[in-house]
């Protein structure tokens, strides 16, 4: 099982330690801007990586289970996850729950969305 650094954001200071976050072995990671055709695609940013891209196959069960855990687990570590509009655009809407038909989720550091 691979992992990710993931580190906070304020104000383009670091204000926490790394934080490891598991990528389960069903998923697979990608350099390419858009996922394959039928998949699922977490855009993690990280200050080591810049944005990292996890992918599933959205008609593969086991690769659906362990995005859904790999979701859960960003947002345990503090991590916001945000609908990706048309052309790869952030949107402002918070995803409440993990929708497994969805194209692109982008996962963003709390800090760096609340600001202060």
């Amino acid at each position: 099982m691979n992992t990710i650094e993931v580190a906070f954001i304020k104000a383009g200071e670091h204000i926490c330690t790394s934080i490891p976050v598991k990528i389960p072995n069903e998923l697979a990671t990608q350099d390419s801007a858009e996922p394959p055709p039928g998949h699922g695609m977490f855009r993690i940013l990280t200050a080591k990586d810049g944005d990292r891209r996890i992918v599933w196959n959205r008609l593969v069960l086991a690769e659906i289970r362990a995005a859904k855990e790999m979701f859960l687990e960003l947002i345990d570590k503090g991590l916001v996850p945000y609908k990706v509009g048309t052309g790869g655009r952030p949107t402002s809407e918070i995803m409440a729950e993990f929708d497994p038909s969805a194209e692109e989720i982008m996962f963003l550091p709390i800090a760096a969305v609340v600001g202060g």
